[in-house]
């Protein structure tokens, strides 16, 4: 990904929680071929740093690099276009605002029935049902099981890319502010919330009324 300075998030916590918020990623792998699935990911804690979890059809091509193959997970926060129109400095160019974390790292199988489980029930948590593996015959279970492969992505590097129009003035990102939450977009109004986080915190006394 090609970051520029002015948009690198360095904050571990907003990586972590924009993956947790948008768990559903893109793995895409180039061994032995180059190769992408649209998957649910799970995230675990590991020290000041994560682990990333999920699972592959067993059919899926894409399994042949679960056990030591290189990959990158992609991940996609909030984004909207932004008119050039909004801003107050001028003239000035559209662009798209937007938060995206790519997690390089190294596949491990997750061959222990145990390791399998904790990444199945922490997705299940997803489900807003309360559906959990447990309640499913143990028959099924063991057939659902064999059908799929299980992994483990251990993070050699994080990229985060938090563009949300902090190479613009004050004046700009407010006007860009009120124009996407006038939207009935909810991705606009994500997107503008974190563009305020980005303008700065009014001295003490600037907050008197």
């Amino acid at each position: 990904m090609y970051l520029r300075p002015a948009f690198v998030q360095t904050d571990p916590e907003q990586t972590i929680g924009l993956i947790r918020a948008n768990p559903f990623g893109i793995l895409v792998s180039v061994a032995p071929r180059l190769d992408a699935s649209h998957i649910p990911f799970m995230l675990r804690r590991e020290g000041e740093g994560f682990v990333l979890g999920g699972h592959l059809a067993a059919g899926n091509p894409q399994c042949a690099c679960l056990n030591g193959g290189e990959a990158l997970a992609v991940f996609t926060g909030p984004h909207a276009y932004i008119s050039p129109s909004w801003y107050e400095t001028q003239p000035a160019v559209p662009t798209w605002d937007y938060a995206a974390v790519h997690v390089y790292g190294t596949l491990r199988l997750a061959e222990d029935e145990a390791e399998v489980t904790e990444i199945l029930d922490t997705l299940a948590l997803l489900d807003p049902a309360g559906f959990r593996l447990a309640s499913l015959p143990a028959d099924y279970r063991q057939r659902m099981l064999r059908g799929i492969r299980s992994f483990w992505l251990q993070p050699t590097r994080v990229e985060t890319q938090w563009k949300m129009s902090q190479n613009r003035s004050v004046a700009d990102r407010k006007g860009v502010i009120a124009a996407l939450s006038a939207m009935s977009d909810p991705r606009a109004a994500e997107t503008a919330a974190l563009i305020a986080q980005t303008l700065p915190v009014p001295a003490p006394d600037e907050q008197r009324p």
